[in-house]
Parts: C-alpha cells; structure tokens; sequence
C-alpha cells in the first residue's frame, strides 16, 4: 500500500518533491483537493477576521434584494435538482432596496443556501424568502432537513461549530459559513437569526437588513 494516502497534504506534496516516492493520478487529485480546501479555509478565515475587525471593505449600493435572492437561487438550482431537493423562492411586491455591497451579500445568500442544501435530506424542500417589516428587509432560508436542538442555536452563528460532529471537514463544509454570514450581515448593520421547532423538523436561518434606501 502507498503511504502517500495516509499522509497530510503537504508531507505528501514534500515527500514526492523529494522523490521519496511517486504519486499517481488518484494521489495528486487528492492532494489538489486537501490544497484547495486549505486555501479556502484560510482565505475564510481572513475574511471573517477583517469583517469582525470592521476592517472589510464594502462597497454599498442600492442593491435590489429580491432579485438578488432570485439570482442565487438560480445558482443552486442544479445542485438541489441533483439531490432531489425542492427549491423555491418568494418575495413580498414591491421590496424596499437595502444599501448594501452587492457581492457580500450574495455571499451570504450563497452560504446560507449551501448550509440548508447540505442538511435537507432527499425529497425535502428549501423556501428563500424575501419580505420586510418595520426595520428593514427579512431573507430568511427556510429547509425541511436535519433541525437544530433548542440548546444548539444560539451556537450556530460560532467559527467551526457543528451540530451534527459526525459530519467530516470535507462533507459538512468548513464551518465557518454561517459565521461569516454574522460577520458580513453585523458589518452592514443587520442581525442573523436562527429558528428550529427541533431534530427533524427543519430549520430557518435568517438575515434582517435596516438601512433602506430612500424611495424616490
């Protein structure tokens, strides 16, 4: 049996620089994806830092959030389609614009659909959805998958925390979605939410945006 399957990334990257052995294809296709799941993690962890720190940068514009929930949505359509997951979308007329940096935001949206795909089994559905009450604008994603114990939400927000500890780095994401979803959502600031009737029963994780632009 090669050794190189059951050493770390960069030992097995040094160890083939310096001819210790060979890698073959299966090999190397591991190692590029230990690199890359590396270079995520620190280049998420460098963006949690600066937003925690108010040091990220934001470009703020009349950003329209409806659309922009239709848009991501969209994104995922193949992949929920592919786990045999109903997506859907609603979003109350006429939505207020938020000022907001467009791009940041969809990354929330993009983290916060990759973690309820990631915990709705087959046959189950997601709903994003875009409304507003008296402070600003509500998106909230809302999925029928694994739940979250009482005693767990007011964790979920935290770097690197997991419901479910069986899950692995590599099938549970890096944990730190939803944390960066707080950082950006407090860096324009919005609060994030999180509701569960319990284990089995689904979930909704939410974000609320307070500045409106001014409707002319």
């Amino acid at each position: 049996m090669n050794c190189a399957h059951h050493l770390p990334c960069w030992r097995a990257t040094c160890a083939a620089l310096d001819h210790v052995f060979d890698l073959d294809d299966e090999q190397i296709a591991n190692l590029y994806t230990q690199t890359s799941h590396l270079i995520r993690l620190v280049n998420e962890m460098r963006e949690l830092a600066l937003a925690e720190a108010a040091q990220l940068p934001l470009d703020k514009q009349p950003v329209d959030l409806a659309a922009l929930v239709r848009e991501t949505v969209a994104v995922f359509e193949p992949l929920a389609e592919e786990k045999g997951v109903t997506l859907a979308v609603q979003t109350t007329p006429d939505l207020p614009m938020v000022l907001a940096d467009r791009v940041r935001i969809r990354q929330v949206l993009h983290n916060l659909l990759a973690n309820a795909l990631r915990h709705t089994p087959r046959d189950g559905s997601i709903l994003a959805a875009a409304t507003v009450n008296a402070l600003g604008v509500i998106v909230s994603v809302q999925d029928s998958g694994d739940g979250i114990d009482p005693q767990q939400i007011e964790h979920i927000f935290d770097r690197f925390y997991r419901t479910d500890p069986s899950r692995s780095r590599e099938t549970g994401g890096s944990g730190l979605g939803l944390a960066i979803v707080k950082a950006l959502v407090e860096a324009h600031g919005g609060a994030v939410f999180a509701t569960s009737p319990g284990p089995g029963q689904g979930s909704t994780i939410g974000i609320q945006l307070n500045t409106l632009c001014e409707m002319s």
